[in-house]
């Protein structure tokens, strides 16, 4: 009894420290530690070379919260802030701009070349973003992809957090896993809105693991302890009587 009650608080701790280890917003904290500036649309016409995607939007960038203001965007040309009234994530993912597209053996070799596209309940590798459906003012939708710190501030509404972003073709992959969803949603598969600093994901993207992987196995440790002292007090308590 005592070894199946030990397997069953092992399993349970590490379910939950797997939804801490995907919820826990690391990059927010390393946001709020060293916040990049906001880039208006002087900054972007004097470098037109400069990717700004990612970057907080500054004065003079347009807002985009209707279809026909999504459809005015020009593809891969125009810098836009889509304001949403309501974000909802998919289970599709697509491999990010900055992963290793290659797994890695123990020795360094190169491996098998990981899938470009996969579903996923929960965000659990950092190597890949998830989709999300937008609902603007309207009541229109489009599809996005958004860092998780953005994706968790447009959930609590909070509109200032909203980065620059372009509209964007994707992969036919993408399209596929994401028809059935987007057909019960009536969203469009032919764009969305790519709002992600891959510079600065690529630069943190080892401090990001490591502080998750950090909170997760100190909570799992904590949640197991305390749910051994709950099972010797309940079940000791049984035996007693």
């Amino acid at each position: 009894m005592k070894k199946v009650l030990d397997f069953i608080i092992v399993i349970v701790s590490l379910v939950a420290a797997t939804f801490v280890f995907s919820g826990f917003n690391m990059e927010g904290i390393l946001l709020k530690m060293n916040q990049p500036e906001s880039i208006g649309s002087q900054e972007i016409e004097a470098n037109p070379g400069i990717a700004y995607m990612g970057y907080p939007a500054g004065e003079g960038i347009p807002e985009v919260k209707s279809q026909s203001e999504w459809e005015e965007v020009l593809n891969d040309v125009d810098y836009v802030k889509v304001v949403p009234k309501s974000i909802q994530k998919t289970n599709v993912y697509s491999l990010a701009d900055w992963a290793d597209p290659f797994r890695r053996r123990r020795n360094g070799a190169v491996g098998r070349q990981k899938p470009t596209v996969k579903q996923s309940p929960i965000d659990v590798s950092l190597d890949y973003v998830p989709y999300y459906i937008l609902e603007l003012e309207d009541g229109s939708k489009i599809l996005a992809q958004v860092s998780q710190n953005t994706a968790k501030a447009l959930k609590k509404g909070e509109t200032d957090a909203i980065p620059i972003g372009r509209k964007h073709g994707f992969s036919q992959g993408a399209k596929n896993m994401l028809a059935d969803i987007c057909q019960e949603n009536q969203v469009s598969t032919e764009y969305i809105w790519y709002a992600i600093d891959n510079e600065w994901q690529e630069k943190h993207s080892f401090e990001i693991l490591i502080g998750k992987a950090v909170v997760a196995v100190v909570f799992f440790f904590v949640l197991a302890v305390i749910l051994e002292l709950l099972a010797d007090k309940i079940f000791g308590k049984r035996k007693e009587s």
